[in-house]
């Protein structure tokens, strides 16, 4: 019973992905929809936060690149991937990078009540964890504050809110 679930499931992941980039084929679309879900379901993250933080990094769009070199799926700055090991122009060493770096930054927040601790996280995926400990919080930098209210606004999207 769960295997036609878990296929619906990463089929409705695919469609959102394509919704974010019409550039994926359907056959790439469910391979980093599962990628998705399984590198989340590993670091014990919610799935949905990675699709919301992977569109607004990038749009989903693999081969993306930012005025900062940022790279990839998740806009890895080249030596943050390093310290991942992983290259980020690959786009399912960049999600395992990205789902990875996340997770490490939630467990650094944990002891903050939930909601706080994915907004510092997040704050610190854009602007460094640096500038979240030295502002005690989301940094006062307009893209990070405004990266954040995104993420957790698309986020909370695709739970259904």
């Amino acid at each position: 019973m769960l295997a036609p679930f878990l296929a619906s499931a990463l089929l409705a992941y695919a469609a959102a992905l394509r919704a974010f980039d019409p550039a994926l084929d359907g056959p790439q679309a469910v391979k980093l929809a599962t990628r998705v879900v399984v590198e989340a379901d590993a670091a014990h993250l919610d799935a949905r936060l990675i699709v919301a933080l992977v569109a607004v990094e990038s749009a989903w769009e693999p081969r993306a690149i930012s005025p900062a070199g940022a790279r990839g799926l998740g806009q890895l700055m080249p030596a943050t991937a390093a310290g991942l090991g992983v290259d980020p122009d690959d786009a399912e060493a960049n999600l395992h990078g990205t789902v990875v770096h996340l997770a490490a930054l939630v467990a650094r927040y944990a002891r903050w009540p939930a909601p706080e601790a994915y907004v510092r996280a997040i704050a610190a995926y854009t602007a460094g964890a640096g500038a979240v400990d030295r502002y005690h919080g989301v940094p006062p930098y307009r893209e990070t504050r405004l990266e954040v209210r995104r993420v957790i606004a698309l986020w909370r999207r695709l739970c259904g809110g």
